[in-house]
């Protein structure tokens, strides 16, 4: 029932900027009173006030949807948040990946407010970049980036809930891992071109991270015990790399020890070649050329992996070369080395059983059957 005079709970007059008399309302929110308004006339600013109290009700009401003025424009905030990255303490592969993950978003929601960004819109996102061929895990990545800009506007009170309260990431795949077979390394290094086909076979060779590859320096090259010292890595530890004979050939093939004191320099030389640019620039086309999917330089690695276990070495050797601190991550390699898993699965079936040696009966382990039943 309406109050006296029409003076509803929630319903104020006042002056608005202009000097003219308009209609507001208040409501009580998240334990915050909240202004909304100016409506022009009492009855609009009434039907607010009800629709408002019943999505409070039924608990999908956003102020930030209604209050244009305090909500800033997912592009500016998205730059606001890169804008920082400079002096956040991450790490330059971070920022030049969220940095592409911002532009891309910038992108796709030009002309939306933070406020506006619905569940709807991230699951069109997610079916956007399947359709692209992006892997999960992928598609993931892009939508964290978002996620945590929008969780960075949270925590300045510009935005009360994300979309993503409502929203399920999508699944990443724990099959096999992605690695190049012989004739898709071969479509890889003829789309790449000399010189760039014999950097992406030494990456292949040795297993070396992009940033470890193109940031070595020759003093750190020992061609003559065949190794090479890295001295930044994932670990923060000082790690080495052994060399097989073709590695050491094709760093015997550079030149650029004459003029660098970086195998891979910059047109400048004082500096080591930029991987990220050059990966964007040169392997990405080359990838596309190839009509390679799901391939990035980190393939290369595992194809450098997954090569060793086809060759018979087990989960320690190929940890201890892909230079992990355990044999945990080499499990996805496991299906490519089945040689070793073949012997301890014989030794079932030779349990209990009588084995001839060099003429004589060797004792084995007799059946539990028979040990129970000569107790009997």
């Amino acid at each position: 029932m309406a109050r006296k005079g029409r003076s509803d709970r929630g319903l104020l007059q006042r002056q608005n900027t202009e000097g003219k008399l308009a209609w507001y309302v208040r409501l009580h929110h998240t334990g915050k009173d909240r202004w909304f308004g100016s409506f022009s006339t009492k009855t609009k600013a009434r039907e607010f006030y009800e629709k408002a109290k019943l999505e409070q009700k039924e608990g999908r009401f956003f102020p930030e949807r209604y209050l244009q003025n305090g909500c800033p424009l997912a592009t500016e905030w998205i730059q606001d948040y890169m804008d920082t990255l400079e002096h956040s303490g991450k790490s330059k592969k971070t920022q030049y990946e969220e940095k592409r993950y911002g532009e891309w978003w910038k992108t796709r929601l030009a002309g939306k407010r933070l406020s506006h960004i619905t569940p709807a819109d991230l699951d069109s996102v997610k079916r956007e970049l399947t359709e692209k061929g992006h892997t999960g895990e992928t598609i993931k990545h892009y939508l964290k980036f978002l996620r945590h800009v929008l969780n960075e506007a949270i925590r300045g009170d510009k935005l009360e809930k994300t979309p993503f309260a409502r929203f399920t990431m999508p699944k990443v795949s724990q099959g096999r891992t992605r690695f190049l077979t012989m004739e898709e390394e071969s479509a890889l290094l003829q789309a790449l071109g000399e010189p760039y086909a014999q950097w992406a076979r030494l990456a292949i060779l040795t297993g070396l991270r992009k940033t470890e590859m193109f940031s070595l320096r020759w003093a750190d090259v020992d061609l003559e015990q065949g190794f090479v010292t890295l001295t930044k890595t994932k670990s923060g530890r000082v790690q080495y790399c052994p060399l097989n004979q073709e590695a050491e050939d094709i760093l015997r093939g550079f030149s650029s020890w004459k003029a660098s004191a970086w195998v891979f320099p910059s047109k400048r030389a004082k500096q080591h070649l930029d991987s990220y640019n050059f990966y964007g620039r040169v392997f990405l086309p080359a990838i596309e050329k190839a009509k390679l999917k799901n391939v990035t330089w980190h393939t290369l690695r595992h194809t450098f992996a997954s090569r060793l276990a086809m060759n018979g070495q087990g989960d320690s050797t190929i940890a201890a070369l892909l230079r992990h601190s355990g044999t945990g991550l080499v499990q996805r390699y496991a299906h490519l080395s089945p040689t070793h898993l073949r012997g301890a699965v014989e030794g079932v079936s030779g349990y209990g059983k009588a084995t001839v040696q060099d003429g004589t009966v060797a004792k084995t382990v007799k059946p539990v059957r028979e040990e129970r039943e000569k107790v009997v």
